[in-house]
């Protein structure tokens, strides 16, 4: 999880560990300016990929990490629901690069 604020929902429950990202991946990240394009293009809105239903969680656990420099080629991004599974898939779709 990138933002605990926006990216995690407990359905009103209160403690248990906060998970976040290792620090080698955020290094990792800023070292091959890597961004969270979902976040970047929704910075407020709040949207799950993830439901564990034992812990009644939303979170959003499953991310498009995209290179800064060609980010603004994207068209489109969004979360899609999924009835048959416990995580919703992120569909992109990238204009690529005009020459």
């Amino acid at each position: 999880i990138v933002d605990h604020q926006k990216d995690h929902s407990s359905g009103g429950k209160k403690g248990g560990k906060k998970r976040q990202l290792p620090k080698s991946c955020v290094e990792m990240m800023t070292e091959l300016n890597l961004i969270d394009i979902w976040r970047k293009l929704n910075p407020e809105k709040r949207q799950f990929t993830f439901y564990s239903n034992p812990h009644q969680l939303w979170t959003q656990i499953d991310m498009a990490w995209m290179n800064g420099e060609i980010a603004n080629e994207l068209k489109e991004i969004k979360i899609l629901t999924n009835e048959w599974a416990d995580h919703n898939p992120i569909q992109l779709l990238w204009g690529g690069r005009k020459k």
